[in-house]
């Protein structure tokens, strides 16, 4: 039995390091088991320093990650400089944090205004983070559309079936914004809503808001900072695999880290209903500040001190506004939900933008030989 399983481990060096392997195992062993917490203690967070499970889910993430990020290790490298970005990406990388900052500033000394702003009830300026979050999804859905199309045309069924799925659901996620029509057009919510529905709406997330709530930020941070930063790793395994190599070309710049790393500050206080007390909250809280300082430590390895000021600030930027989510919330106190209306506001810029990078680059490969 040993000897079967060091010619198992031999064999799979050639590819993938036994230490790596080891560590990866450990990591995703690790991070399941704060599944677990879903279904323990409801007022879990309340209060944080009472609920030793509390120290235990912290733990498990921070052990857990921190084995990722040594078992990618090997892969670090200069492709992630921020030299190499585009112009559109280099104004992101600005626009993104000082946003973020602005928001901030306005949620401390005018929390009534700034929740007006993007989740307003009533004329003008109705519900306007819904209608911006759908324009941004719609437009998001076209670029997919074209993205199958250039892989159809290079005889590619599989990538086109993968872009249409993708327009699919970009398109359910604007129905479930607009709820199918009934903001626009007004029509009585039907009875089963009516029963059902946590805002009495023509739609599916609020029968399970917290499900969805969960699916779509740790989705979006899986998308915009954990595949971003693990890009050189995932590259190097999907290039292998035949099938799937296209994946490679999909796969978010590692730029996406500092762009969108402080829009995940805006998460929803201990003390809410369906707030960073749920482990996929929590774990994208410590995800986001332990990749940041890696990316800090990963700069200094290669470029010196010149290389860190940019992540520094980013950090910084990025503990401002999540010690003001969860530490003060007066915009939640205003309107609860308002606070993380700009944090699926940022998911969704970042989704047109990885969409935008990848139709591009479908577009290049539409035309080669």
């Amino acid at each position: 039995m040993i000897n079967r399983l060091k010619t198992k481990l031999q064999l799979s060096k050639k590819t993938i390091p036994v230490k790596t392997a080891i560590l990866a195992t450990l990591s995703f062993g690790l991070m399941a088991a704060t599944i677990f917490m879903f279904f323990v203690d409801h007022q879990l967070f309340n209060p944080l320093a009472t609920n030793p499970l509390n120290y235990y889910r912290i733990a498990v993430i921070i052990i857990g990650l921190g084995c990722l990020i040594a078992a990618t290790k090997p892969y670090w490298s200069k492709d992630s400089s921020i030299n190499d970005i585009s112009k559109g990406l280099r104004i992101l990388l600005m626009a993104i944090p000082i946003s973020v900052i602005v928001i901030t500033l306005l949620q401390l000394v005018f929390p009534v205004f700034t929740t007006h702003l993007i989740r307003k009830d009533d004329w003008p300026f109705y519900r306007n983070g819904i209608f911006i979050k759908c324009g941004l999804q719609l437009a998001a859905l076209v670029f997919f559309v074209l993205v199958a199309r250039n892989y159809w045309r290079k005889s590619n069924k599989f990538a086109s079936i993968i872009a249409i799925l993708l327009a699919l659901v970009l398109l359910v996620m604007a129905g479930e914004e607009l709820s199918w029509g009934q903001r626009i057009f007004g029509w009585s919510t039907p009875e089963f809503m009516l029963q059902h529905n946590a805002q009495n709406e023509t739609n599916l997330h609020n029968l399970a808001t917290q499900a969805f709530q969960n699916t779509l930020y740790f989705g979006g941070w899986l998308l915009l900072i954990g595949l971003s930063f693990w890009n050189k790793a995932l590259s190097k395994l999907f290039t292998k695999i035949k099938p799937l190599s296209f994946i490679s070309d999909w796969l978010p710049p590692a730029s996406f880290v500092l762009i969108f790393a402080t829009g995940f500050a805006f998460c929803d206080p201990f003390a809410s209903d369906v707030g960073t007390r749920y482990t996929s909250n929590l774990f994208i809280v410590i995800a986001t500040a332990m990749i940041l300082i890696t990316t800090i430590f990963q700069r200094y390895r290669q470029n010196g001190a010149k290389g860190v000021w940019l992540p520094i600030v980013i950090l910084g930027v990025y503990l401002l506004a999540l010690a003001n989510s969860l530490l003060v919330g007066n915009v939640w106190a205003v309107n609860t939900g308002a606070a993380t209306e700009y944090l699926e506001l940022y998911i969704n810029i970042g989704i047109l933008t990885w969409a935008s990078i990848i139709y591009r680059r479908s577009l290049l490969i539409s035309k080669s030989n």
